[in-house]
């Protein structure tokens, strides 16, 4: 009852402010986005009306932040790129003249691909929690309220849920709670516009504005209860030259409309840095019987600087009176880190300039909400914005959990482990996918590990953890953790490949965050055929978020030949190309390789550096890594991949043409390793412990293949008998259809590898305990050769095998 009573009354007070905002505005009110990518804000507040001087435009939008998804943590969060984050750094200087002006400044907010969006928060709590981002940055930056915008979220990507009934309501509610006096508009479009209804509660309630997202149409959103004072039927794009631009004839339409049908928005979309006077004097002669004048100055653009805050943010020792704040950090960069009680407006500064990922605060309030924020500082002068954190209670005297680890993803289970917590006779834990709403519950853990039974294979989960200090004193639970339950290991059949068709086959690697002064691509390709049309482009792996977050490698451009290979990373605003001087042939397998080392950019063609640039400074890649795709379909390969990785380090020449065709997974910088031998199954495993596991999709057992660029060789010193002692094998010969049990001794054995006598590869197990079964079910009878691998891929131990 309290609740209902609480919208009811912020409803009561969005009606009351729009009614007073509305009689100090136009009829019908101006709204104008500003693309800053291209455009400085400021030229929103340089035209009037000539007869009354009133302002044009009554509200300019900040187009646009974004949604980005941190996978590790299973979050929403908002993402600024270098533009965004200029304006908002220097809010003085672009979003205060225009608020003096009379004219409200909103930040526009929409999605980014990565699968987050304001229809699919998954229960109350996410979108509490997204509410508060939104809420925080419309305050510590001075702004006028937000704008939502359904688009691009790429609903369903990085594990994600699809839209929902329920979120786009709940978050309207929980934003107007965090925000009451701020705007909150909509731009109507997306899945969000058939979403609107929730538990008897309407979208409207919270909405001020809404228009039509359709430049050059006139049709009216939907947004009951608002009436037509509160809508746009009409959508302007600032005649350009942009082919999708209004022209004057539809402008004077779109106005005529507006005024004869009493709706009170007229929205107009990218105004520019050009005169635009004469075209907006068509609408606004027509809307309020004045010209248009520019009577400020034009203001020029120059691009932003890219510094993006870090992610990971998480909570963890809340021991009533401090917490440990953690992030994940970047070596090279120094942070900014604030905190609050979650009932204050004033921000206390933990550490200013501090290096590492994590910081303990002190002297806080038994069982109290706090927030606290975190900024980069990737030079003297250049700053990321704020990312806020999600808020934490600081708890009892009963010390909460810490770091949170998972590890032995075996699709079906997953073990998960966390710090003892001193004085704790026991522990709780709860998890759940991360698009559930239910968690599963298991109380009285006696100790700090647990098994996860019965999950889903290739899965997202989300867990968290409490202690139990005696009786009912429990400390909070620990900040959620986020890990994927993985593929249920596949006895692979020996060595192979994946093949791609071009047009709809690839893989998703997930969310990798590669951004930094050294990065190497690597693998085996062969092509059946490159893309005969523009952009002529063949995609081979990477990621590609935009012209500033990307590092890819692909064959083609629209002005390089389609079949010379391509090595992209972006600095700053732009991308740095290298292309190949060879030019490759079809149907031939090539190891390719590029590499970035912080002074050149390198592409190596079967071990021979072929071509180099010199470059300097900080990349940016963060973002969903794809292979055989980047950007959409159009671009995807038509061939093969086999054993390809991502390094987080420049490998040298050396180390590529000796170990093109094998690396021990716990190599120094190996971020991922896909070795695409597991023959079936809709996954290419990581032999990592980063376990980057790359989903197949609309692929099937028949995308692997025979047709691999390695082949498994044994040499005779491979053969050689267990002279250490290291293990037993039993029982030898065995019977097709049974077990064949290893039994290690060595701790630092990592996996066991069966080859038959022609050397053919035809199983590899990971070592996790001391008993290592393989079943022979599948297995054909005769002679096999084994090697006990350390996790450093020495030889520890080999020997023969019959199966009778």
């Amino acid at each position: 009852m309290r609740k209902k009573s609480i919208f009811a009354s912020l409803i009561f007070m969005v009606i009351q402010a729009a009614s007073v905002l509305q009689a100090q505005q136009l009829n019908p009110v101006g709204i104008c986005y500003v693309e800053v990518n291209n455009s400085n804000m400021l030229n929103a507040g340089s035209y009037t009306l000539q007869n009354t001087n009133r302002q044009l435009f009554d509200v300019a939008i900040i187009f646009a932040a974004n949604i980005n998804y941190d996978v590790s943590k299973s979050r929403a969060y908002i993402s600024n790129n270098n533009n965004v984050t200029k304006v908002l750094n220097n809010v003085d200087t672009y979003v205060r003249p225009l608020q003096q002006k009379g004219i409200k400044v909103l930040l526009d907010i929409l999605g980014n691909h990565q699968g987050a969006g304001i229809s699919n928060f998954p229960n109350r709590e996410a979108a509490r929690d997204f509410a508060l981002q939104i809420a925080h940055t419309v305050y510590t930056y001075g702004l006028d309220g937000v704008d939502l915008d359904d688009e691009y979220a790429g609903y369903g990507n990085n594990g994600t849920g699809q839209p929902n009934s329920s979120s786009f309501v709940m978050l309207l509610q929980e934003l107007k709670l965090a925000m009451p006096d701020k705007l909150i508009t909509f731009y109507y479009i997306g899945p969000a516009t058939t979403r609107q209804s929730y538990n008897g509660d309407a979208a409207g309630n919270y909405i001020n504005y809404a228009w039509n997202p359709y430049y050059g149409t006139y049709d009216a959103p939907v947004v009951p209860p608002l009436n037509n004072s509160k809508l746009s039927a009409a959508a302007t794009w600032i005649q350009n030259s942009n082919p999708q631009s209004t022209s004057v004839a539809t402008l004077s339409t779109l106005a005529t409309n507006t005024k004869n049908d009493g709706y009170g928005v007229f929205m107009w979309y990218d105004l520019n840095g050009a005169n635009n006077a004469n075209y907006l004097s068509t609408g606004s002669n027509i809307l309020y019987n004045e010209n248009t004048l520019l009577t400020g100055q034009l203001y020029s653009w120059t691009q932003g600087d890219a510094c993006d805050p870090p992610l990971g943010l998480e909570v963890t020792n809340t021991t009533g009176t401090s917490a440990k704040l953690n992030w994940t950090g970047n070596g090279s960069q120094t942070y900014n880190i604030d905190y609050k009680p979650a009932n204050s407006t004033s921000w206390v500064n933990a550490a200013a300039n501090y290096s590492g990922n994590n910081i303990t605060i002190n002297s806080l309030t038994l069982n109290t909400d706090y927030d606290w924020r975190i900024q980069t500082n990737c030079s003297a002068t250049i700053k990321s914005t704020y990312l806020f954190a999600p808020r934490f209670n600081s708890g009892s005297a009963c010390g909460t959990p810490s770091a949170l680890k998972s590890e032995s993803y075996l699709g079906t289970t997953t073990k998960v482990s966390w710090d003892a917590v001193a004085g704790a006779s026991a522990y709780n834990l709860q998890y759940k996918t991360a698009a559930a709403t239910v968690w599963t519950e298991v109380q009285n853990i006696a100790t700090n590990s647990y098994t996860l039974p019965a999950l889903t294979g290739s899965t997202n989960y989300v867990w968290k953890v409490q202690a139990v200090c005696g009786g009912s004193n429990t400390s909070v639970y620990s900040a959620e953790s986020a890990f994927n339950s993985g593929f249920a290991p596949v006895q692979s059949p020996g060595a192979r490949s994946l093949s791609f068709n071009g047009s709809t086959h690839y893989l998703n690697a997930g969310q990798f965050n590669l951004s930094g002064n050294a990065v190497s691509f690597e693998g085996w390709v062969k092509v059946n055929a490159f893309k005969p049309g523009f952009p002529f482009i063949s995609s081979v792996m990477g990621i590609e978020v935009g012209d500033s977050n990307s590092a890819m490698l692909r064959f083609g451009d629209g002005n390089l030949a389609n079949n010379k290979l391509q090595f992209i990373l972006s600095f700053g605003t732009a991308q740095v190309k290298l292309n190949s001087v060879t030019a490759f042939n079809t149907n031939a397998w090539y190891h390719i390789a590029a590499t970035y080392d912080g002074s050149a950019m390198k592409l190596y063609v079967n071990g021979v550096l072929d071509a180099s640039v010199p470059v300097t400074g900080n990349f940016t890649a963060n973002g969903i890594l794809y292979l055989a795709r980047n950007y959409d379909n159009s671009r995807t390969l038509n061939g093969f991949l086999d054993e390809f990785r991502v390094w987080k380090r420049a490998l040298t020449a050396t180390e590529i043409l000796a170990n093109n065709c094998n690396v021990p997974a716990t190599a120094s910088g190996l971020e991922a390793n896909w070795k695409m031998n597991e023959g079936s199954g809709n996954g290419a495993l990581d032999t990592t412990a980063n376990t980057h596991f790359a989903t197949l999709i609309n692929m099937s057992n028949t995308n692997w293949n025979t047709d691999v660029a390695c082949a498994a060789g044994l040499s005779t010193k491979d053969i050689a008998s267990d002279k250490n002692g290291v293990m037993n094998v039993y029982p030898n010969p065995v019977k097709k259809g049974n077990n064949i049990h290893f039994t290690i001794k060595d701790s630092s054995a990592g996996e066991i590898v069966l080859y038959d006598m022609a050397g053919k590869f035809i199983v590899n197990q990971k070592i996790e305990r001391n008993d290592v079964i393989i079943n022979t079910q599948n297995l054909s009878t005769g002679t096999y050769i084994y090697k006990i691998n350390s996790k450093d891929s020495t030889i520890k131990s080999s020997g023969k095998i019959i199966i009778e």
